[in-house]
């Protein structure tokens, strides 16, 4: 198999990797190696096999070249890694793929670096290899750190961004809610009191008759009595929380007396019964225990 002869640039690469290695020391180490004659001594009777075989090929020898001594001495691993990113690093300044596999490992292609440093006199000079592969796993761990830093800046501004609309989104549903609550607060309001307006302008214009008796309840109608609805009627329609304890007992004792069930038979005449009768009478009671309970808190 043939050997095509290493490009003046893979040359160069190579020695600078291996400096006491020329580019004709790698050829000779690539080539096929003849041992001396003295190192083979053919078999008696062989002399024929031995004319008729191939010289050129290789033979086993057991001299050891330089460079297979210096390949087979033992290395640190730290050692080992700083080998290899040299040997990565100057290959990829000279091979497109090589350059492509570091630019997608960092994020910035490696071969924007100069190897050019100022010395003490401030001149420019040349640096090592040695010198040139930390400069450069310096400048790209420089690069690749400021963007990660920018990134880590990036989310954490992402962060307040998001935490702020997300207070502004939470504050905006709690003045709605808030809101919300106000109107319904308004409509409830309003409900009792028209129920209250309603129910004191049908007493003031009560002709004694049974179907226009209004009753102490929202809805008015005395289907809907019982004691939950009276004592709600009373505390929201008179709006207990507005008015004040006082004044609502004075209330309350206008509706004992409006609701004594002597007096409500008197104005119905004939026209009440039994029933009629027994719902004034749990209204007078219901109306006469809450007056009770809040005189007593007046005291």
């Amino acid at each position: 198999m043939s050997h095509e002869p290493p490009s003046p640039k893979r040359r160069h690469i190579l020695s600078s990797i291996n400096p006491d290695k020329s580019p004709e020391t790698h050829q000779q180490e690539d080539a096929p190696i003849s041992a001396p004659a003295n190192d083979v001594k053919p078999a008696a009777g062989n002399d024929d096999e031995d004319a008729n075989m191939d010289t050129a090929q290789p033979k086993r020898s057991r001299l050891k070249l330089k460079g297979e001594k210096r390949r087979h001495r033992s290395r640190s691993p730290e050692d080992e890694s700083e080998a290899a990113f040299r040997e990565s690093l100057f290959d990829a300044m000279a091979d497109d793929e090589g350059a492509a596999y570091w630019e997608g490992v960092y994020g910035q292609p490696i071969h924007v670096y100069s190897d050019e440093k100022v010395g003490s006199a401030g001149e420019l000079e040349k640096m090592t290899d040695e010198e040139y592969a930390a400069y450069v796993r310096q400048k790209m761990w420089e690069k690749t750190n400021a963007g990660l830093l920018e990134e880590k800046a990036r989310r954490e501004e992402e962060r307040k961004r998001k935490k702020e609309e997300d207070r502004q989104s939470r504050k905006l549903r709690e003045d709605m809610d808030r809101s919300l609550r106000r109107s319904e607060e308004r409509r409830r309001r309003r409900r009792w009191a028209d129920g209250w307006d309603a129910y004191a302008q049908a007493w003031s214009n009560w002709d004694g008759t049974l179907d226009k008796m209004a009753w102490p309840v929202l809805s008015g109608q005395r289907k809907d009595v019982n004691e939950e609805a009276i004592r709600d009627f009373f505390v929201y329609g008179l709006s207990l929380e507005d008015i004040g304890e006082k004044e609502f007992a004075t209330k309350l004792k206008e509706e004992r007396v409006r609701w004594h069930p002597d007096k409500i038979q008197q104005r119905l005449g004939g026209q009440s019964d039994g029933d009629v009768i027994k719902d004034v009478t749990a209204i007078f009671q219901i109306v006469d225990r809450l007056w009770g309970q809040t005189t007593k808190k007046t005291r």
